[in-house]
């Protein structure tokens, strides 16, 4: 099994193990979030009504307002990981104890694909992608 392994900076700790759900948009929350069945009801975002739920949830940066809140009630994301740090994004991973990392060495959302498995370690600062077959 052939793992790549991306360098990031930490926002909030944690360990989390899960399937990627990539977004080449970024993430509003606010109205754009239905937080209960955990997805984005943004209508021409190409993660519309995609499930997010227990997926580490790749993306290039929240927009928006406190709204991004929504990514952390309900049905919630396993993990956090965005190109471009945010306080809304820390504010959220925070509220739900959700590991969250940004800053990277590479952009994980050219590295990493929907439906890869990745190992978010934000304690120690990596993210480990096995790609799917």
């Amino acid at each position: 099994m052939n793992k790549i392994r991306i360098y990031g900076r930490t926002e909030y700790p944690g360990k989390v193990t899960a399937e990627a759900l990539v977004s080449p948009a970024p993430l509003e929350g606010f109205t754009n979030v239905d937080s209960a069945r955990g997805y984005t009801t943004e209508r021409n975002h190409p993660l519309f009504k995609v499930c997010y739920t227990d997926k580490i949830l790749v993306y290039p940066s929240p927009r928006g307002s406190g709204g991004f809140m929504g990514y952390a009630t309900g049905a919630k994301p396993a993990a956090f990981l965005h190109t471009e740090g945010c306080p809304l994004s820390v504010a959220a991973a925070a509220a739900a104890r959700i590991p969250s990392m940004t800053d990277f060495d590479v952009d994980p959302c050219v590295v990493i694909e929907t439906g890869d498995t990745v190992f978010v370690n934000a304690d120690e600062g990596y993210v480990e992608i096995v790609k799917k077959l």
